[in-house]
């Protein structure tokens, strides 16, 4: 459930078309929900039909019989926020496709593990990078999400606004370089073990899979 409440959270700041609110959501959102825009757009009929946004054509552009259809967030919509946030949420089922992988590595190589563990780590500190830049943003009130938030609320909110979402983030700056410094633990276990094992470096299996 949680892609219709960031939906409805994003129309919180103001209306949107269809368009506008799949970027919007790539450029917050996503950072921590991962959804394509034909699930966004399928979300979003549902939740005209459930009645939580409304929407209506406007003008678009100088042409009379061009129209865009901005989304508005109801009476109802702003409930469903506010009753989806004070709900206590229980931890997500681990469905981690890396880990699950990375305790079968010995079927591989050495060679492969550190190919995977540097693809890893790579991946992590591109992840650690792109939530410390959206952080400073945060911080400099400088998204245009953020801006039209804090444009519309009370100036006794600003801080509040700011602080939880960046607070969220940082929990993924931790996350990000914990699994930074795993990958750099599974490279250093790989030389350990292929000095060990007196291995020669090359694609051969550390164990074969056996067959019965």
């Amino acid at each position: 459930m949680s892609l219709r409440h960031a939906l409805l959270a994003l129309l919180e700041a103001g209306p949107l078309t269809g368009y506008q609110l799949a970027k919007q959501f790539d450029r917050s959102v996503a950072f921590t929900w991962h959804a394509r825009h034909s699930q966004i757009y399928t979300e979003l009929r549902r939740l005209e039909h459930d009645g939580f946004v409304e929407s209506a054509e406007a003008p678009r552009g100088g042409s009379a019989r061009a129209v865009k259809r901005p989304y508005s967030l109801t009476r109802d919509g702003a409930g469903e926020l506010e009753r989806w946030v004070t709900e206590v949420e229980d931890a997500a089922p681990i469905r981690d496709p890396w880990h699950v992988k990375a305790q079968y590595l010995e079927f591989g190589s050495y060679e492969n593990a550190r190919r995977q563990f540097r693809a890893h780590r790579e991946q992590y500190v591109i992840l650690r990078d792109r939530y410390e830049r959206h952080v400073e943003d945060l911080r400099n009130a400088d998204t245009a999400l953020i801006k039209r938030r804090l444009d519309k609320a009370e100036p006794s909110a600003h801080r509040a606004i700011v602080t939880f979402k960046v607070h969220a983030y940082a929990n993924l700056i931790a996350r990000a370089r914990l699994e930074i410094s795993w990958a750099d633990e599974g490279l250093s276990l790989v030389d350990s073990m292929e000095l060990a094992d007196g291995a020669s470096g090359d694609e051969e299996p550390v164990h074969r899979p056996s067959v019965q």
